[in-house]
């Protein structure tokens, strides 16, 4: 024991020697710890707002949509459109879809008295609200009658009301996309920005009847997809299939045919999104890791020039009855003393750092434990690899040699 810290009390005297050399020498570190943190971090907080979006796009959601398959970058529709007749057998025979909703989605511009905005407008139905959890600041959603009768009444967000009609009460006030006019009934809260940076709030909902027949003039026309909430959680996976079984049904697919449609489930959204911001972290991370090994090429240069330096204390050593084991464990354990000092600057500067980001940008960074643990551990690993050769080099120098040395 008195062996060891004799050992521990040389290497930090010889790391405070040359102080300046050894900040230098831990900056690689430093640097790539509070990278990885930072990164990593920032990863975590990424995947915990897609995943808050997720659960704010409605309760227990089912998207059914056409089959489709991604070919020379656009989507390539496989399977029969989702048509009036596959809602209404949906809506009148599912059990455990109490809400459903078409939607029909259109890209236009929106204009108003003292502006225009270009934005998504959507054809939805009543239920659309109840499903989405989408709540009303003033005014009131449009009604079942509405959009049985396929009145001209919209519902818009915040983003809306700003560019058409700043600093005033939009309700009752008209808007007009692609030259149909559309009365305002219901403005939306406020939601912010997506998951994915989308403005949650640049929207304009209308009765998907209206949107059919006055937009698209097609009332023949397939929807985008069909909106549903399934009973409870529990009952998801009842849904689907019962939402399966039916549209099979619908399509006339024989039993051994593929589904020409597609049922996306909440739960299954959620994990898709987990993967891909699981797999951009990971990769994020082993970028800001390659900053550690450049530290850790640094340590080993400056623990050989200090080798170097110290040839003739090392001969001394050594002729005095000093092992070979001692003279490695010394300058093992400077390369390591470096390597974790740097360690530890580089996590509070990775702390630090995430707070900064939250403050100026308002995305919130929670600093996750197992990067302090990955930081660690990398700087631990850096500073016994790199500074094994060099304190090789040491061990095995012939005390003769090292003693004639100048």
């Amino acid at each position: 024991m008195k062996q060891t810290l004799k050992i521990l009390k040389v290497a930090f005297q010889a790391i405070n020697k040359n102080r300046t050399r050894s900040i230098l020498t831990m900056l690689g570190i430093i640097i790539g710890v509070a990278a990885v943190i930072m990164t990593i971090s920032a990863g975590e907080g990424a995947t915990m707002q897609v995943q808050n979006q997720i659960s704010g796009l409605g309760t227990n959601l089912l998207m059914i949509q056409t089959k489709s398959e991604h070919k020379a970058g656009i989507n390539v529709r496989m399977g029969k459109p989702i048509y009036k007749k596959d809602f209404e057998i949906l809506q009148k025979n599912a059990i455990y879809m109490p809400n459903l909703s078409p939607l029909l989605a259109i890209g236009a511009q929106a204009i108003g008295p003292d502006g225009y905005k270009s934005t998504m407008v959507y054809g939805v139905s009543y239920d659309y609200f109840y499903i989405t959890s989408r709540e009303i600041q003033f005014g009131s959603f449009f009604s079942d009658e509405d959009v049985k009768t396929a009145k001209k009444f919209c519902v818009i967000g915040q983003t809306i009301r700003k560019e058409l009609f700043p600093g005033q009460d939009p309700i009752g006030k008209q808007i007009r996309i692609d030259k149909v006019p559309f009365t305002v009934v219901g403005l939306l809260k406020e939601e912010g920005s997506g998951g994915m940076g989308q403005d949650m709030d640049d929207i304009v909902l209308a009765p998907y009847t209206t949107i059919q027949n006055r937009i698209f003039g097609n009332r023949k026309r397939g929807y985008n997809m069909i909106l549903a909430s399934a009973l409870s959680e529990d009952h998801i996976v009842d849904a689907k299939i019962e939402a399966t079984e039916l549209l099979r049904e619908s399509h006339k697919i024989k039993a051994n045919d593929e589904d020409d449609f597609e049922i996306m489930t909440q739960i299954e959204l959620q994990e898709i999104t987990s993967n891909i911001t699981g797999v951009l972290t990971l990769l994020l991370g082993a970028v800001a890791s390659i900053s550690l090994i450049v530290g850790g090429i640094g340590i080993m240069n400056i623990m050989l020039v200090s080798v170097t330096e110290r040839t003739r204390e090392i001969g001394t050593r050594l002729a005095i009855g000093a092992r070979e084991s001692d003279i490695l464990t010394q300058f093992l354990i400077e390369a390591v003393a470096l390597s974790l000092a740097g360690g530890v600057i580089g996590v509070a500067l990775g702390v630090i750092g995430n707070q900064i980001i939250y403050k100026v940008t308002n995305f919130y960074i929670p600093t996750a434990a197992y990067s302090i643990l990955i930081g660690f551990g990398f700087a631990t690993l850096i500073g016994i690899v790199f500074g094994y050769f060099p304190a090789r080099k040491a061990a095995k120098l012939n005390p003769i040699d090292a003693l004639r040395y100048e």
